[in-house]
């Protein structure tokens, strides 16, 4: 008669045979809930529950399923989710973790959003995360799971915050030493903080960033390429070795992005910039091409986007282009251009 806690997906699960007062065996599989550096509180889960078997107040739940163990099966899956999916599956499990999967509703989803108090945008994208963790339960690994796919809200996502080429300049100026190179980085390659952050030397090649990014439900790789200036190159340093990172962190290592963020704020304070994010650095790249001409298809490229839907939001900083077209009517070949000019 032994129950013994185990790790899977860096939640603590309780294991094992209790047999009660009457003799019976009960065998336990249940998630507690609770992630790796919470072993204590999982401690106290497991002698609940062996308290309740001793007294007939279990009973046999070896073949029930709960919502963390369609979470564990999720991020545990041959081709693993990313970061971002991950993040939001193991909140998921923390809060949702104890409903049985077979009972779960989608007003329990509901209750759990409400409570978050997090953008329309945010709620979109945790819900799809939701929904992807539900639909592999129940076609991959044949879990009971109900019929339960979740709405997501509709939001505008054109953001387009930017800044003018005079403050970008002070920006980068009033970055710490820390920082001045990576954000010179973003705002010249329009690269993700991610990729920014992950970046290799393998990843530079001649006088170019090579960015790939898994895209689509088959994650097909897509890499582009970002030409670097010769200052840019030259901020980068001395090239290290193939599997170094290019940008590293005070201790020598990949930058993780709450120590970044302390560094940001310092800056964005500095400057009395309010509203400024490190992905804005990328609207800035943008938003600075066009100005000066480029073509929305070399700026969707330049970003990696595969249509110009996203690079729309751009499109109204290019005057210039509107103008020209107008002008091929301000020729001399009727009365209402004669008379205007």
């Amino acid at each position: 008669m032994t129950l013994s806690l185990s790790m899977r997906g860096n939640v603590w699960h309780v294991q094992g045979t209790v047999k009660n007062l009457t003799g019976d065996a009960i065998r336990v599989r249940r998630s507690t809930g609770f992630s790796k550096p919470e072993r204590r509180y999982a401690q106290v889960i497991m002698n609940k529950i062996m308290e309740d078997a001793l007294h007939g107040r279990l009973d046999d739940k070896s073949g029930v399923e709960y919502v963390a163990d369609a979470v564990d099966a999720y991020i545990g899956r041959p081709d693993p989710p990313g970061k971002t999916d991950i993040e939001y599956a193991l909140r998921l499990r923390t809060h949702m973790g104890s409903i049985k999967l077979s009972k779960v509703k989608l007003a329990d989803f509901m209750m759990y959003f409400s409570t978050r108090r997090i953008a329309a945008n945010t709620m979109a994208r945790e819900m799809t995360t939701c929904n992807a963790v539900l639909s592999y339960a129940r076609e991959v690994c044949g879990m009971d799971v109900p019929a339960i796919k979740l709405k997501r809200p509709s939001y505008d996502d054109a953001r387009t915050r930017w800044l003018y080429k005079e403050e970008m300049d002070n920006f980068i100026e009033n970055c710490p030493p820390q920082i001045e190179h990576l954000v010179s980085f973003l705002f010249y390659t329009g690269a993700r903080l991610g990729e920014a952050m992950s970046l290799r030397w393998s990843g530079v090649v001649g006088n170019s960033a090579i960015f790939s990014t898994r895209k689509g439900k088959l994650k097909k790789i897509r890499r582009r390429a970002v030409i670097l200036s010769p200052s840019m190159l030259e901020a980068m340093g001395e090239r290290g070795g193939s599997n170094e990172y290019v940008f590293k962190n005070t201790k020598g290592k990949k930058w993780e992005r709450g120590n970044f963020y302390h560094y940001w704020r310092q800056t964005c304070s500095v400057c009395g910039i309010d509203d400024f994010n490190p992905h804005d650095c990328r609207h800035t790249f943008a938003s600075h091409l066009v100005q000066k001409g480029a073509s929305l298809g070399h700026v969707a490229e330049l970003l990696g986007h595969t249509s110009l839907q996203m690079v729309m939001r751009y499109a109204h900083l290019a005057p210039s282009h509107l103008e020209s077209t107008v002008s091929l009517l301000w020729t001399n070949d009727t009365k209402l251009t004669q008379h205007l000019n």
